[in-house]
């Protein structure tokens, strides 16, 4: 109780005094002196390295909203839907390299590009072995350039968790901004961009939480080659 006592009236003063984030969250800060290039490589080996993690964003595509929610486990395996204003809906798993996804109407009128192909599918699965998915894929998902040429900000929270917020300018006017848990493992918390054709903002969270991927029944697959045959 003293503990929590003494970490109200810190966090209290700090706001009384109008001052950031930064230093009101305790003495020690968990990335001092590290730039932040090396906190953003650090929190991406620790959030690569979870056995699972649950992925959820909204944002917009040229004015179009949409969402993601995806659970991801090791070795590319993932349960996840993804909703577009303007194509409709999919669920998608995938397990041992192979997709399987299933589509709104309007979805696969939008992606197969024809009305039959759309009518064929019905509300099957469609597989597709060998399909690239890099959305499952945890060793690609928290690398890339928008990880490099970062500058740290001001300390804050994330769903009452500290976090450090680590921000990139990018071409074109947009900003993206990573923030990394700064108490316990160093994981991703969740990533903004604001501006552009694509603003959107992704949470990252469930890290290690038991995550189980089945493929659908035979009986309610069809193959993508005789979709495309179709349409």
């Amino acid at each position: 109780m003293a503990a929590n006592r003494k970490f109200l009236a810190t966090a209290v003063a700090c706001a009384a005094a109008l001052v950031g984030v930064t230093g009101c969250f305790g003495d020690k800060d968990p990335f001092e002196g590290m730039g932040a290039d090396k906190i953003a490589d650090k929190a991406s080996k620790a959030t690569a390295g979870v056995d699972s993690v649950k992925l959820s964003a909204e944002g917009k595509q040229n004015g179009k909203s949409n969402s993601i929610t995806f659970e991801i486990a090791e070795g590319g395996q993932c349960n996840g839907a993804m909703e577009s204003q303007d194509m409709g809906k999919v669920d998608i798993r995938v397990k041992d390299k192979t997709s399987y996804m299933k589509g709104s109407a309007s979805y696969w009128k939008s992606t197969l590009g024809d009305a039959k192909a759309a009518e064929k599918v019905g509300d099957r699965w469609v597989k597709s072995p060998g399909a690239s998915a890099d959305m499952c894929d945890l060793k690609s998902l928290f690398k890339g350039e928008d990880l490099k040429g970062v500058k740290r900000g001001d300390d804050t929270e994330v769903d009452g968790k500290k976090a450090a917020t680590l921000t990139k300018k990018r071409s074109g006017g947009e900003t993206i901004t990573f923030y990394v848990a700064a108490e316990g493992e160093p994981y991703f918390l969740k990533a903004v961009t604001k501006g552009g054709a694509s603003p959107n903002t992704m949470n990252f969270s469930d890290f290690n939480e038991k995550v189980t991927v089945e493929a659908p029944p035979a009986d309610q697959i069809a193959d993508v080659k005789d979709l495309m045959k179709a349409s």
